[in-house]
């Protein structure tokens, strides 16, 4: 399963990228997370389907100190063949 995440809130300065760096390594989870300039992260979630479902409900909340208001979910039907886990610079 391929999900394409963008998740709005209080989810910039808060650790949110490292709070689901260590959720998808866990996880086993391979894609990547980074900070938009727009003020949302920005995730692509790879990996078995029950995995990345948990993974998105625990998107929904997010670390204690973010107050996550929305999480937009696509399927990712383009070819991603990074075999990790990344946080990527903002764009």
């Amino acid at each position: 399963m391929k999900k394409h995440l963008l998740i709005f809130g209080k989810v910039q300065g808060v650790g949110f990228r490292y709070w689901l760096y260590e959720k998808a390594i866990k996880k086993n989870i391979r894609g990547y997370v980074k900070n938009r300039i727009s003020g949302e992260v920005e995730a692509l979630l790879i990996g078995n389907d029950e995995d990345v479902n948990e993974l998105i409900k625990q998107c929904e909340k997010g670390p204690y100190s973010s107050n996550v208001t929305q999480v937009k979910i696509q399927d990712y039907k383009q070819e991603y063949s990074t075999q990790s886990f990344d946080i990527l610079n903002s764009n």
